[in-house]
């Protein structure tokens, strides 16, 4: 089990990940459980590549989501 400082910054805690538990992204998920605070990647939330051409949608009126 590691331990890391929390720090103040303007009225805020953060806190400096060790290299093995950092994050690619920029935003994580946070939640309680008991006295554990955990956090979790954000799931992509796109549509895979070629998705709609792959299940052929000929319905006119189907407009396709954006892609982030």
């Amino acid at each position: 089990m590691k331990k890391v400082e929390l720090i103040s910054i303007d009225g805020h805690q953060a806190l400096t990940l060790p290299d093995e538990f950092r994050f690619t992204e920029t935003t994580v998920t946070i939640r309680k459980v008991g006295d554990a605070l955990i956090l979790e990647r954000v799931k992509a939330n796109t549509w895979p590549t070629d998705f709609f051409d792959a299940i052929h949608i000929d319905d006119t009126g189907f407009i396709r989501p954006s892609q982030l």
